[in-house]
């Protein structure tokens, strides 16, 4: 299913998530078709051999408490099933973070290759709304796994006042 690496830090070190080391930046324009709008998301990674991507997206501007996040997946999944009425593969569903909840849900689309699988999440980042995009094809189950731990992985790091990392001998920005 392929190794890890050690974490990766996004969104200035606001959030943790341990990625394959086969992952990349998705490049060559191929953002540009998989994602055919000017509001794209912010990170997006892909392992180009798999066909298999996520992304992440802080969206600043929504704010989201742990407690609303049960609402809004499943406000989300309304939104996807009414575009896409027989695509859902999995119904909204909630996993603990360590303080926080993230929430998802899987659904299948259409593409020139084939049918995806999509997974579509939501995970409080300081008040803030994190919203990532997984998939990889109906019948890769590696695949489905290895999107399954990057989603379980999701950490927000905890926070050292600048004296402790400081004296911990770690640099202060």
């Amino acid at each position: 299913m392929g190794s890890y690496g050690e974490k990766s830090y996004l969104f200035d070190g606001r959030l943790t998530v341990l990625l394959p080391d086969s992952f990349r930046t998705m490049e060559g324009g191929r953002e540009q078709l998989m994602y055919p709008y000017e509001d794209r998301p912010q990170i997006i990674l892909e392992d180009a051999d798999t066909c298999r991507f996520c992304t992440f997206s802080l969206l600043k501007e929504q704010k989201l408490a742990g407690i609303q996040v049960k609402n809004v997946i499943q406000s989300i999944t309304k939104a996807v099933v009414s575009l896409y009425p027989s695509c859902l593969l999995s119904k909204p569903r909630l996993v603990k973070r360590g303080e926080e909840t993230c929430g998802w849900f899987s659904f299948r689309t259409s593409g020139k290759e084939g049918e995806l699988r999509n997974f579509m999440y939501v995970f409080p980042v300081d008040n803030c709304m994190m919203l990532g995009t997984m998939g990889c094809f109906m019948e890769d189950r590696a695949g489905k796994e290895q999107l399954m731990k990057i989603m379980e992985s999701l950490e927000i790091p905890e926070k050292k006042s600048a004296y402790s990392r400081v004296s911990s001998g770690h640099s202060v920005r």
